[in-house]
């Protein structure tokens, strides 16, 4: 196990070097100047000029990623163009807000959808089941800014619930008023996940009651819900496991339409303001740290694996 965590985490070193090559290497292919962008159109190009020397985009590309990725060992991102504030910082502050979007709502939408999917595979072809099923395929293709207009007006504007609309400008130094602008937003993202993860849950533990183990466990006499919640959903819970890891990565990108919607200042709109702005150490930061996460996800599954099935040996 601990020759195989070593390896991994060679392997994630590795793709994460990569990662920064294609953030880099596709930086450079992207139309539009920087300076020229945050000068505006009717700069000369002595001041445009001026403005890449300063900002070292006058250098050759290799010599550029070179001083990047030594900056980037050494914990130092770089600074943002347009912020003119070290990138880390900015990062660092958004995720503080990103992050506890995207946690609470994973955990609140596997803590609907496992019930709900180990249900419908309890009843497979009864109301319940088609019940569950549609409403699950209803929340997949709902679009999430659409589902959060529509909270914005059942809770707000119908229920009249005293609900902020947009993140205080404070942050977290305003806790009361923090957490109650992030209820709609968690809503919105914990629905959509969830509505995925049920029709997995139910396709994974319909899959396990047909094999052998569960008759034997049920021709024992154990009840059926030792042989749903013991046997039956632990064997299933392995391809739930991977998918939550890359649930967690792809939420940490999609949070920026929520983000957008509820005016919520964390990484997603981040990254939508460093693009527009044509940032370009802000995007590769940016990149970068949500690449660092999904292999570190994919890591953590990895090695849950063992824990979860005893037959799965990493010797």
């Amino acid at each position: 196990m601990f020759a195989y965590t070593i390896r991994r985490l060679g392997f994630a070193l590795v793709t994460l070097w990569l990662a920064t090559l294609l953030v880099f290497g596709a930086m450079l292919l992207i139309p539009g100047n920087p300076a020229q962008a945050i000068l505006g159109i009717e700069a000369t190009p002595e001041d445009v000029a001026a403005l890449e020397a300063r900002l070292g985009l006058d250098r050759p590309p290799l010599e550029r990623y070179l001083n990047w990725l030594g900056g980037v060992l050494r914990g130092d991102l770089g600074q943002s163009i347009r912020y003119e504030t070290p990138i880390a910082e900015l990062i660092v502050a958004r995720l503080g807000i990103t992050l506890p979007i995207v946690l609470i709502s994973l955990f609140l939408a596997t803590l609907w959808a496992v019930p709900l999917g180990v249900l419908a595979a309890r009843r497979a072809g009864s109301l319940v089941d088609l019940g569950v099923s549609m409403a699950s395929l209803v929340g997949i293709v709902l679009p999430s800014f659409w589902v959060g207009l529509m909270f914005i007006y059942i809770f707000i504007v119908w229920l009249k619930l005293p609900l902020p609309t947009s993140f205080p400008i404070g942050g977290w130094a305003n806790l009361e008023r923090a957490l109650a602008a992030l209820v709609l937003p968690v809503l919105t993202v914990a629905l959509a996940s969830a509505a995925f993860l049920v029709r997995l849950v139910r396709g994974s533990v319909l899959e396990v009651l047909s094999q052998d183990f569960i008759r034997t466990a049920r021709a024992k006499g154990l009840l059926e819900r030792q042989v749903l919640y013991k046997h039956a959903l632990r064997n299933a819970a392995l391809p739930v496991v991977t998918v939550l890891g890359l649930e967690f990565a792809n939420l940490l990108i999609a949070t920026v339409v929520v983000e957008t919607v509820f005016g919520i200042p964390g990484l997603g709109s981040l990254s939508l303001t460093a693009i527009s702005a044509r940032d370009y150490p802000l995007v590769q930061g940016v990149v970068l740290v949500i690449a660092a996460f999904i292999v570190l996800m994919n890591l953590w599954v990895d090695l849950l694996y063992a824990l979860l099935d005893p037959r799965v040996s990493y010797a």
